[in-house]
């Protein structure tokens, strides 16, 4: 199996993660509260804190070109992201220096899948995640962006954090992310591990949003 062949078998679990968050139907049907928004924000808080603190990890530990510019750039891009989040927080009515992680197991789950790929996987392994985890976060917010345009609650500021993402992954990141998962194979990798590890994204996605429809 290839490297673009492992991003095909991950298909119809990507989309299956963007169908079951039933936050989208809310947002259409204009059933999106302002709390419902405060912790879409906290939420994605505790994902870029694992993601920032464990992904340069990645770099440190896989330093050939390939694999160390890609996650590079995953970092760079999650940086960016982070820089925006203080005005999205402003704009749904929470401070940005006072935002926190909640005791709850949800969002725990979902950052302890994140802390996982930074520290305990190869590069191809860690890749295949990234990469869907990042198709399935661009599919959903561009949705969300989408609906919320047409309702007077939803803050512009978050609509275009939602919309910055894209629809989809950068060209760049899915280059990159074939070259890394080319990388790992030929080195030894097993198609089979990265497989089952990126089909455990499903548990994040759904803890994540389980938290932000439903709170603590």
């Amino acid at each position: 199996m290839n490297a673009q062949q492992l991003l095909d078998d991950m298909r119809p679990d990507i989309a299956r993660s963007i169908e079951s968050v039933e936050m989208v139907s809310r947002m259409r049907d204009g059933k999106a509260v302002p709390e419902q928004l405060q912790r879409l924000v906290t939420a994605e808080f505790c994902c870029q804190e694992a993601e920032l603190a464990t992904y340069p990890l990645l770099v440190a530990q896989h330093r050939h070109a390939v694999p160390a510019g890609y996650f590079g750039l995953v970092v760079h891009t999650v940086a960016k992201a982070r820089a925006l989040l203080g005005s999205v927080a402003q704009s749904v009515g929470l401070e940005p220096d006072s935002l926190s992680i909640p005791a709850d197991a949800r969002t725990t789950s979902a950052m302890r899948s994140m802390t996982l790929a930074g520290v305990l996987t190869e590069p191809g392994e860690a890749a295949l995640y990234l990469y869907s985890d990042l198709c399935v976060w661009c599919a959903v917010f561009s949705e969300l962006a989408e609906a919320g345009r047409r309702q007077e609650q939803v803050p512009n500021p978050l609509i275009e954090y939602m919309e910055w993402w894209g629809s989809e992954p950068s060209q760049e990141i899915v280059e990159g992310t074939l070259d890394v998962i080319a990388y790992g194979l030929q080195r030894g990798e097993s198609s089979d591990r990265m497989l089952s590890f990126a089909r455990q994204l499903p548990t994040a996605v759904a803890g994540y949003w389980e938290y932000v429809l439903d709170g603590e």
